[in-house]
């Protein structure tokens, strides 16, 4: 099983995603607000600044629109490792950098 990991950002929020790349798409998702922390949902968190909470709504809501992308996942399995994608459909530009690729058969043995 192939999997890879992407770091997604814009100039104030970071999220990992953790997938796996079957038949030219990427399933099984995982995310990450950071720490240990992982979902299979995008991380809905809460702040209790106003203006923070909005801005991170709205990066939330950049992916969301992201993710209904019809070439979405080309993009994020045809980058490179270190290659930075932009992603300018959004209110604030995501970039989309691949920073893992690895096999979970080579890790379990």
């Amino acid at each position: 099983m192939e999997r890879a990991v992407w770091i997604i950002l814009n100039k104030d929020f970071t999220l990992t995603l953790d997938g796996e790349i079957n038949n030219e798409r990427l399933v099984d998702k995982k995310f990450s607000p950071g720490e240990d922390i992982w979902t299979e949902e995008i991380p809905r968190l809460g702040f209790s600044d106003e203006n923070v909470q909005k801005d991170y709504d709205d990066f939330i809501g950049d992916i969301i629109t992201l993710f209904t992308e019809p070439e979405v996942d080309k993009v994020f399995i045809n980058a490179k490792i270190g290659e930075e994608s932009e992603y300018v459909n959004a209110k604030t530009p995501l970039l989309i950098r691949k920073i893992e690729e690895y096999s979970v058969d080579e890790i379990i043995e």
